[in-house]
């Protein structure tokens, strides 16, 4: 939907044009709700109140997510296993 005033792109989650402050009109304002509700039925996406309200950056929590955590602690068991290595490696020196 465009703004009737400006011709500028409507936000999908608000009833304020963003570049001229002009009100949307009822009948965009039920076509955006209609639009949402059919949004809602259909999204399974989890939405965090800050995503909400920080000016439409959003998202998608999926499997990355859970794939990014795994990396993360491989990352961190293969540092661990170096400094150990690199213990042993130095305690030996010293005894010899």
């Amino acid at each position: 939907m465009y703004c009737k005033k400006c011709g500028a792109a409507l936000p999908s989650d608000g009833f304020i044009c963003h570049n001229c402050g002009a009100l949307m009109s009822k009948e965009q304002i039920d076509k955006q709700n209609n639009y949402l509700r059919e949004q809602k039925k259909n999204d399974k996406r989890v939405v965090l109140l800050s995503e909400k309200y920080n000016g439409g950056v959003r998202r998608d929590y999926t499997q990355n997510d859970k794939k990014e955590g795994e990396n993360r602690f491989l990352g961190i068991l293969f540092i661990g296993g170096v400094i150990i290595v690199l213990i042993i490696i130095a305690v030996i020196r010293v005894m010899v």
